[in-house]
């Protein structure tokens, strides 16, 4: 922490204000508006039937903090950190917009009854389980999973060249295909298969390259109680995380029961810094502890994982860059 520490807790509001004031520009989606040419506010206002005032003292404030920027004019356009509010490949949009963040704003407003009993605010604030309310509201739900997607995309190749995967590959709630996508075109020898619930991989097909879905075959089913079996590689990126240990566990054993003598399992999740070192997924574990019942984990919690399992756990193969994940790879 570089700031004194009455400044520190002194900028809280400013960052709750500016986070907000990002995601209403998203929403109404501001730096897709002046991608071809600067705008003033009062052109912006028309065209997104706000405030002209309103609106222009939200870019002042934005632009104060490098979010756009305006010309003498007035005239807006984007800056490097607005360009990630467009609607384009690798976008952040989706991920700060209001729609999303009211969400995530109303989990948090129930955080101390987390801290009361242990169960999920979100549970509190929306009758429901987090993944039931994503089922309900597929608008939420297919935001929710463009955002993961976007997140994942940056460090699926870095993952696929992070282990030296052969055989057939396993990916285990692979969601779109992202991972086995990048490990197919990484490694030309191998074969997938994506496995996920059948509402997911109906939309697949199409996302999947031509050359690789000939390697790459759809299966659907339940991991908790089996898994297609005699795979080489069984990889769980970012799985376990949103499930209790005794939930993980039942995975794992489904994993083990689908393994032949040299397979392997690779979970790909977050591996907690030990004592107070600085590390970005202790607050994604806070953030998981409220929407789910799931949490991040120790080494020593995955160890108790995989003995539990019957797994050996073998090694753990640190992040590389952009990513946080760690590679946690365990065998028979």
């Amino acid at each position: 922490m570089n700031d004194s520490p009455h400044a520190f807790l002194g900028q809280l509001g400013t960052q709750v204000l500016l986070s907000r004031c990002i995601a209403m520009m998203a929403e109404i989606g501001i730096a897709d508006l002046v991608a071809e040419r600067p705008q003033t506010s009062e052109e912006l206002a028309v065209a997104c039937n706000v405030n002209a005032d309103a609106l222009m003292r939200i870019l002042r404030f934005l632009a104060a903090n490098g979010v756009f920027q305006a010309d003498a004019s007035g005239a807006i356009s984007n800056t490097a950190i607005s360009e990630l509010l467009r609607r384009t490949q690798g976008s952040l949009r989706d991920q700060v917009r209001s729609s999303w963040q009211d969400v995530i704003w109303d989990t948090y407003r129930q955080l101390p009854e987390t801290l009361r009993t242990g169960e999920p605010a979100f549970d509190k604030a929306f009758g429901m389980s987090f993944f039931d309310y994503l089922s309900a509201h597929q608008d939420i739900g297919a935001r929710f999973d463009a955002s993961m997607a976007l997140m994942s995309m940056p460090e699926n190749a870095v993952l696929a060249a992070a282990y030296p995967f052969h055989g057939t590959v396993v990916d285990v709630a692979g969601g779109h295909g992202g991972l086995i996508s990048a490990i197919l075109r990484k490694h030309r020898d191998v074969r997938g298969v994506l496995f996920d619930q059948a509402q997911v991989l109906q939309y697949v097909a199409k996302l999947l390259v031509a050359e690789q879905l000939d390697r790459c075959s759809l299966c659907a089913g339940d991991f908790f109680t089996s898994l297609p079996a005699d795979g080489d590689v069984y990889v769980l990126k970012r799985v376990l995380h949103d499930w209790t240990d005794a939930e993980a566990i039942r995975i794992l054993r489904a994993c083990r029961a689908a393994l032949h003598a040299s397979s392997r399992v690779l979970v790909i999740d977050a591996v907690l810094r030990p004592g107070n070192a600085p590390d970005p997924n202790k607050m994604l574990d806070v953030g998981i502890m409220a929407l789910t019942r799931g949490r991040e984990r120790t080494a020593a919690d995955f160890q108790r994982l995989f003995d539990a399992a019957g797994l050996k756990l073998l090694r753990i193969i640190p992040p590389t860059a952009p990513s946080a994940m760690s590679i946690i790879e365990g065998g028979l």
